[in-house]
């Protein structure tokens, strides 16, 4: 039985993978600068043929600034409003596990994932499957996600209408039990089908529809907005729903070497958002060791029904938001990645297979209809930069 064992476990490990990435998102701003750095961890660990077994945890570890009430008046407006952004810190954990079973041509796969902040609570399942047809050349994909997540908030059971209710001052005591605290819930449905098609050994296209129906507390419990009198925390709708659809084409162009990808996206929601992004990117090797991609992205979107950018002057009904996201707004994006792949195949090395990644991208943001007071936003611009390692055992 022992000895069973043993070969068992050899096996298993020698097809297990495991991936290491950490990546550094830096929002230039002055006053409202923001860093995230995204430590992740995964494994990957195949029983055999037909089943794999999968685990995880990332973190995103936050400092930064925020303006607290949006477009204030007067002296608490404008620069002033910048300069004297509440700070936050914070840091959030996601831990996740799944399993996978595959067949000749289909694979199930069900995860879980459970995040964890200070005021903030996730749990999120996810079942997906696919399936192979006609040679491997076509592949439908449909996964299925639903989340429950609580979010903290101040209690005020005093405030009937939702222009009383004020802003969370932090996050202490959330998720305690304490007084002076709340929690609101959050629920989500996301579905995501596919289908990927190689027309010839050089083209190939990839065809994908998602929607997500959230329902709860969506608006940010530390952002107030300025109505005139008063500032009061900003109020979102309970209810959204979301559609997109993307549409993704690469060709191998023999004459240049490398292989040219295009993508189009489409957005639309129930808040009156309407967004359409572009993406045209270059991948090729070089030599055997080596591959790189450059990419550039442009997107545009319109605002939402109930946005603006005075609510002093310009109320739009019920529902009123200080979230620069929901206003309409362009952005430009320039990114490369570098790849490095070594072959382990005749090395003697229980290292099957590595793979390093290095990417970067600079972001930029066009806010036409945002303004604090009557100042520019200034953390419009951002860089991403990602290093990953992948080794198969």
């Amino acid at each position: 039985m022992t000895a069973v064992l043993l070969l068992w476990a050899s096996s298993a490990v020698a097809q297990s993978s495991v991936d290491a990435t950490s990546t550094v998102f830096y929002e230039r701003g002055g006053p409202l600068r923001m860093t995230v750095v995204n430590p992740a961890v995964g494994a990957n660990v195949e029983l055999g043929d037909m089943v794999a077994l999968q685990a995880g945890w990332e973190a995103d570890i936050v400092t930064g600034a925020s303006v607290a009430i949006v477009d204030a008046p007067g002296a608490t407006g404008d620069l002033d409003a910048i300069t004297s952004a509440t700070t936050l810190k914070d840091v959030r954990h996601v831990l996740r596990g799944g399993a996978s079973l595959r067949g000749d041509n289909t694979k199930l796969s069900a995860s879980y994932g459970y995040g964890f902040e200070n005021d903030y609570r996730s749990h999120g399942l996810v079942l997906g499957a696919s399936t192979e047809l006609f040679d491997r050349n076509t592949t439908l994909e449909l996964s299925y996600g639903r989340g429950w997540d609580s979010v903290c908030d101040l209690d005020q059971p005093n405030a009937k209408e939702a222009v009383e209710r004020q802003r969370l001052p932090s996050s202490d005591g959330c998720f305690q039990g304490g007084k002076g605290r709340t929690e609101h819930a959050i629920d989500l449905h996301s579905l995501l089908g596919s289908w990927t098609q190689a027309w010839t050994p050089i083209f190939n296209t990839q065809w994908s529809v998602s929607t997500q129906l959230l329902s709860g507390f969506q608006s940010n419990p530390y952002r107030a907005v300025w109505l005139g009198r008063a500032a009061a925390q900003e109020h979102h709708p309970g209810q959204r729903a979301r559609y997109g659809t993307t549409l993704e084409a690469r060709i191998w162009l023999r004459p240049i070497g490398g292989a040219l990808q295009a993508a189009v996206r489409l957005y639309r929601d129930t808040w009156d958002v309407a967004a359409l992004s572009g993406e045209l990117a270059y991948e090729r090797s070089l030599g055997s060791l080596f591959r790189i991609r450059a990419r550039g992205r442009y997107y545009h979107q319109g605002g939402a029904a109930f946005y603006s950018d005075d609510y002093g002057l310009n109320p739009r009904g019920q529902y009123f938001t200080g979230d620069r996201e929901l206003s309409p707004m362009r952005s430009w994006l320039l990114g490369a990645r570098l790849e490095f792949a070594p072959d382990f195949s005749a090395a003697s090395s229980f290292v099957s297979g590595l793979r390093v990644v290095l990417k970067a991208d600079v972001l930029r943001h066009d806010f036409e209809q945002f303004h604090y007071g009557s100042a520019a936003v200034p953390n419009n611009s951002s860089i991403f930069a990602t290093l990953g390692l992948d080794a198969t055992f």
